[in-house]
């Protein structure tokens, strides 16, 4: 029996979908990397201010230009929640993450940031957005996933991560940071799939998803008399602003917007093997053989996850009508910014 013509839009989107977010896994690996590297020289705050205050200029203004007033404040009068939810999710992120490397070595700041994202996507998912049920091998490999998290924080308390010995405080308090990243990361995926499931485009989202990040990074930056720091930390928050944020946020928003937001925490857990080559750069950092060998069994089930999920993406497109088993399908609705896939 031949496949229909009629599945094939929705495979490019998946295609495109998946595309996106190893693009923004491989950038959140750099970025991890290089903010860790800066954050010892400038405030985390000042870097945060500067890089989202140019990030929302760009974005901003080219929707305000392109799309008029009207049309940017349309996913605030009609999902106010969603959006303030996304901002704030946001905010607690990105800040949480900037001082947890301050802490720790970043190949465990972003594997500990990502890798809980699929298991709290599985327990989170069905509350906020009703019907939907993750795999049962996607469940399996999400918890699987934390007990090798669980090994990662046991040898940066023990010393034995690429930092080296750490004050007990301080990897307590990284480990912290770096969960409650994880926690508003795997929120923010949520959200931002809702505000998509409405039929809000990625340039919608992201000209409306910073507000409460700038307000609390410039406030704490002019407040704390850090303000001195601008000048000195703006070419480095540039380079953030582009290659740390704007760019890889807009990728994952198309991911989101054409993948399941367990699908899309997996796929972007694959960053933290880059993040551990990507380290070797840093002269401050050694191999950790522990970090590695956690690092390749959390990317090896985040695969399994992803072939449960493609497996389950075929036998949906072959079958006359959708199956009745435990997960479910992504909606289709309509692009409300113009006809051009993003």
């Amino acid at each position: 029996m031949h496949e229909t013509a009629g599945p094939s839009p929705r495979r490019a989107a998946a295609t495109r979908g998946m595309a996106a977010l190893g693009a923004y896994a491989a950038l959140s690996a750099g970025f991890d990397v290089y903010a860790g590297e800066r954050v010892q020289q400038y405030s985390p705050m000042v870097l945060a201010a500067l890089s989202f205050g140019c990030v929302i200029v760009v974005f901003l203004g080219w929707d305000l230009v392109t799309r008029g007033p009207a049309e940017v404040l349309r996913p605030v009068r009609a999902r106010r929640r969603d959006v303030l939810a996304l901002n704030v999710t946001t905010a607690v992120g990105w800040l949480t993450m900037l001082y947890a490397l301050v802490r720790l070595e970043p190949a465990i700041v972003n594997v500990v940031g990502l890798a809980v994202g699929p298991v709290l996507t599985v327990l989170l998912e069905p509350v906020l957005r009703r019907g939907a049920r993750p795999l049962r091998a996607e469940t399996v490999v999400s918890f699987a996933i934390t007990g090798f998290l669980a090994v990662l924080v046991w040898a940066s308390l023990a010393g034995r991560s690429a930092v080296g010995g750490l004050d007990t405080g301080d990897a307590v308090i990284g480990l912290l940071l770096t969960l409650v990243s994880g926690i508003a990361s795997t929120g923010n995926v949520i959200f931002s799939k809702r505000l998509s499931d409405a039929g809000f485009g990625p340039r919608a989202v992201m000209s409306v998803r910073f507000p409460v990040t700038l307000v609390i990074s410039w406030g704490a930056v002019l407040l704390s008399g850090q303000a001195g720091e601008l000048g000195a930390a703006l070419p480095s928050a540039a380079v953030l602003a582009v290659l740390g944020v704007g760019l890889p946020l807009y990728l994952i928003q198309v991911g989101i917007r054409h993948t399941e937001p367990v699908t899309a925490s997996l796929f972007s857990a694959l960053s933290p093997p880059l993040a551990f080559l990507f380290q070797l750069t840093d002269a401050r950092l050694s191999v950790a053989p522990l970090t590695l060998g956690c690092i390749v069994a959390i990317t090896l089930l985040i695969g399994v996850g992803l072939l449960a999920r493609h497996r389950h993406e075929r036998r949906a497109l072959s079958s006359p009508r959708a199956p009745a088993g435990p997960a479910y399908r992504q909606p289709v609705h309509p692009d409300r910014e113009g006809a051009r896939p993003l």
